[in-house]
């Protein structure tokens, strides 16, 4: 009866593949915890693969590699800004001509003095920041130079195609390499244990079934029967012998697994400093990129250049100057003309000196400057009020002492009399 029901249940479980074994990566492999699940990871074949089974050391190695590709997008980028700022420059420069052109097409009649000045100061201000974006195109150019050319020593050409791969990727992958060897061998003979022990479960089940069915047939020689039972019985040994070599190589290779993951973190540690370099590298690249590109550093000569165009526009541009000059350019004022702010002077000194004769004495040179028909006016003032004193005291004046403050010309009528008195 117990050898029926032992064989009903061969029978049904014929069909099925004794592989207890899912496979080694599946019995050792440790837990990988979930990792960030952005799209960009999605295509990482290594992203939930633990970095100790397998071939997967491999994912450090193409992470050297690729870093080229990243240095390469960072190289770019700076370029296409600094193409573009040379743009830019080059359009300041085209603009700043273009108007300075039509700045000395305008019509003098209506285009002159400090007025003319502050356009031409204007409009050569967009060439004077482009001088300064100029020195910052070329600082940038250098940040560039310098990360090329550390780049190209990283990531040297092959010479063969055009692919570039880190100076130090063969020698790290050999590493791996050597540090997996003695578990390769352990993995490769335990794989072929495992097909020999799938054998045998089958040779196994097809002896239990002949010694079942041999069971069963009363017309079956006794000498048939014992030798069902001695192939069913090697058959046994056979399999029990390949699952204890298996759980040996197993022991070995779980050992081995452990010597591996410390060689292979030794070496990661390694190709780790590689890639902190390539990382510390774009890191510094970016902040005097930045630096250069952006900061604070140029508008200190931007805003000495704004500060000189506002003192001509709000200090050395005069328009009452620049009337006065049309008017003397173009002969609005002869020898009884005068601007109106001079007019406006000349009364409020006559208000003052309104006991003081005129002086006849006329300006010598018309087309002299404002500042000095002051001056002309000034004098004449004086002069009159010499002849005046002059006249009241003939005996101890001179012209040197009337050009005293007002103080002391005040005090000289009372000397005057005295000495008249004495005359007398």
């Amino acid at each position: 009866m117990t050898s029926r029901f032992k064989s009903a249940i061969l029978r049904h479980t014929n069909s099925i593949k004794h592989s207890n074994f899912v496979g080694l990566k599946d019995t050792i492999r440790s837990h990988i915890p979930k990792t960030n699940n952005d799209a960009s990871y999605m295509s990482n074949e290594y992203i939930h693969s633990s970095f100790f089974d397998d071939e997967n050391y491999l994912s450090i190695i193409k992470c050297l590699d690729g870093g080229h590709e990243v240095c390469k997008d960072c190289i770019e980028y700076m370029q296409d800004y600094n193409d573009l700022l040379q743009e830019h420059i080059d359009s300041l420069h085209s603009y700043s001509k273009k108007w300075k052109s039509k700045l000395e097409q305008q019509p003098s009649i209506s285009s002159y003095n400090t007025t003319k000045l502050a356009q031409r100061e204007t409009v050569s201000t967009p060439k004077r920041c482009a001088e300064i974006l100029q020195t910052q195109h070329d600082t940038i150019l250098n940040v560039i130079a310098t990360y090329r050319t550390q780049v190209e020593r990283m990531y040297p050409n092959e010479r063969i195609g055009t692919t570039h791969k880190h100076h130090h990727t063969e020698a790290m992958k050999n590493l791996f390499k050597d540090a997996r060897s003695a578990l390769c061998k352990l993995s490769s003979k335990l794989e072929k244990l495992r097909e020999q022990e799938t054998k045998a479960h089958n040779a196994l089940h097809d002896a239990n079934i002949q010694c079942e069915n041999l069971s069963l047939d009363p017309t079956a020689s006794k000498i048939k029967i014992s030798n069902a039972k001695d192939n069913q019985s090697k058959r046994e040994d056979k399999l029990d012998e390949i699952q204890r070599e298996i759980e040996q190589i197993k022991a070995e290779y779980n050992q081995e697994y452990e010597n591996y993951r410390m060689k292979a973190m030794n070496i990661y540690e390694k190709c780790r400093t590689l890639e902190k370099e390539r990382l510390d590298l774009l890191g510094e690249t970016l902040i005097k990129f930045n630096k250069v590109a952006f900061s604070s550093e140029y508008l200190t000569e931007q805003h000495e250049i704004y500060e000189g165009l506002m003192l001509k526009l709000k200090v050395e541009r005069d328009s009452l100057k620049d009337l006065n000059f049309w008017a003397k350019t173009y002969h609005v004022y002869d020898s009884t003309t005068s601007p109106s702010s001079e007019t406006n002077h000349n009364e409020s000194i006559s208000s003052q000196t309104a006991t003081t004769p005129k002086t006849t004495k006329s300006y010598k040179n018309e087309t002299e400057s404002s500042t000095t028909k002051e001056e002309n006016i000034q004098e004449s003032v004086a002069e009159g009020e010499e002849e005046e004193q002059s006249q009241a005291n003939t005996t101890t004046s001179t012209k040197t002492k009337l050009k005293k403050n007002k103080n002391n010309t005040k005090t000289e009528p009372t000397t005057t009399n005295a000495a008249q008195s004495n005359q007398v």
